[in-house]
């Protein structure tokens, strides 16, 4: 541990993917992004305020990967300075104070929960993922048994806690081959409370014939027991949300609900695990983008936004876990969060003729109803109109220095996910996913880009907000 302020991993900072999202990166950002991730990892906390988390290597890692310059990249990470905590900090009392303890492999347990030992965590993880390796220490400290359970230390429960943030923090760490971001994520695991262990006691159904995550939520949908929390509270913050939404009848449901989905070593078979992967992908952007109102403007929920920024990487997360018990445990802790997550925001109701009548072809305001000349004769087709246009290449200047750095993390989400399924046509999913195709996901993404601004050159509109109402609850719209 540092005397300076800051903490030493030990562990080269160097990130490595072999394809790039877009293509932008140079000798020169590439460098520049490793400085200011290992900046950022030794001297930040990974929480800044109550309830908040520090998201700057999030934010740069998404930027690089969509292609922003060396300056995009550290103008990013100057404008985020000044909101963050040291990494010695106390967040609850305002204060920053290094805790005078060495965590250890024999007591590491001791501590959890309790965010003032964060540096401390990062340390001892350091040291467990130079002895381990990166996805080894992973896997041996959320999934293994003397880690995962109640008298283990709860760090299966802690890593989808936060909504979902320790996940998210270990899925840029996987995919950019980061050692250094393992051990950040583990500390950040550590300190994050147990999301309702309760949650979590079931047992899959175990059968060849899984429901589909569609067909999970058509019969949440259904469910008397998954009846949102009433009377709508419009203050309620996210933790009484979840606490009141919680009760033993509700949690004995979501057990139900995600046996359902029939996740155990012996049939998380790779096909299987792509078709799940599938699922989720298409089911967490319905669940962003398509739980609107017919004749209401667009409204994005701030946390069900989450599903989807987490959702890219539990496929990396599989594919980076050895033992299939830990595949399973994965995919078994991440379905209730879900499904808590879409109860907490009062049940909104996916509707996907509303999410499928977005463009598929978004365009910003300026050019909409626009009369285009003639083109030249140089080329083919009409560049510049709609139809002619790579629709991604359109929205990504509008997003790339959005200063909200979900907006951009959403976008690479479905970025990514029409890379891999922008191809599926109508009739993949039955029940409620039918009428879902490929292009879902540039319809979500046009339509996140109209409700969080268009705010690239030409356009230059103010940035929107997203919606912490709770889109579930009738009231709720009524809200001015």
């Amino acid at each position: 541990m540092s005397s300076h302020g800051i903490i030493k991993t030990g562990i080269a900072p160097t990130i490595r993917k072999d394809v790039l999202t877009v293509p932008g990166a140079t000798p020169d950002s590439k460098a520049l992004v490793e400085h200011l991730l290992e900046q950022d990892r030794e001297a930040q906390h990974c929480f800044y305020g109550p309830g908040f988390h520090n998201h700057r290597s999030h934010h740069l890692l998404a930027a690089y990967d969509l292609g922003a310059s060396s300056a995009q990249l550290q103008a990013i990470y100057d404008a985020e300075q000044d909101s963050l905590l040291s990494v010695f900090a106390i967040r609850k009392e305002k204060r920053v104070e290094r805790q005078d303890v060495v965590v250890q492999e024999s007591n590491w347990k001791q501590f959890l929960g309790e965010e003032k030992y964060y540096a401390n965590y990062l340390t001892f993880f350091a040291d467990e993922v130079r002895r381990l390796g990166g996805f080894a220490a992973f896997e041996h400290y959320v999934y293994s048994p003397s880690a995962a359970h109640e008298d283990g230390g709860q760090m299966t429960e802690r890593f989808v806690g936060g909504v979902l943030h320790p996940l998210i923090q270990m899925g840029y760490a996987v995919e950019f081959g980061s050692d250094a971001m393992v051990a950040q994520a583990l500390a950040q695991t550590a300190v994050t409370s147990a999301f309702s262990p309760q949650l979590f006691a079931f047992e899959p159904k175990g059968t060849p014939n899984p429901t589909t995550l569609f067909g999970i939520l058509e019969q949440m949908y259904a469910s008397p027991i998954m009846k949102p929390v009433m009377p709508y509270d419009p203050d309620a913050l996210i933790g009484k949300r979840f606490k009141d939404a919680l009760t033993p009848e509700r949690i004995a449901e979501i057990h139900r609900l995600a046996s359902l989905w029939n996740c155990t070593p012996e049939t998380l078979t790779p096909a299987a695990v792509e078709q799940k992967s599938q699922e989720l992908f298409f089911a967490a952007t319905v669940i962003f983008a398509g739980t609107g109102r017919d004749g209401r403007a667009p409204r994005l929920d701030f946390f069900l936004m989450h599903l989807l920024t987490s959702a890219l990487f539990v496929p990396r997360l599989l594919a980076a876990l050895s033992s299939p018990a830990a595949r399973a445990r994965l995919l078994n802790s991440y379905l209730p969060v879900l499904l808590a997550v879409v109860l907490m925001r009062g049940r909104p109701r996916i509707n996907v003729p509303l999410l499928m009548s977005y463009p598929a072809a978004p365009t910003p305001p300026s050019q909409r109803g626009k009369i285009f000349p003639p083109p030249p004769p140089a080329v083919w087709g009409r560049p510049g109109e709609p139809a002619y246009d790579n629709t991604w290449a359109v929205l990504l200047p509008h997003v790339l220095p959005a200063r909200d750095s979900h907006t951009l993390k959403a976008f690479r989400a479905l970025y990514h996910a029409a890379q891999r399924y922008a191809t599926v046509p109508q009739g993949a999913f039955g029940g409620l996913g039918e009428g879902v195709d490929g292009s879902v996901f540039v319809r979500a993404a046009g339509v996140m880009v109209d409700v969080m601004g268009w705010v690239g050159l030409g356009e230059g509109q103010e940035a929107g907000h997203w919606d912490r109402s709770g889109l579930g609850w009738d009231a709720a719209w009524d809200e001015k």
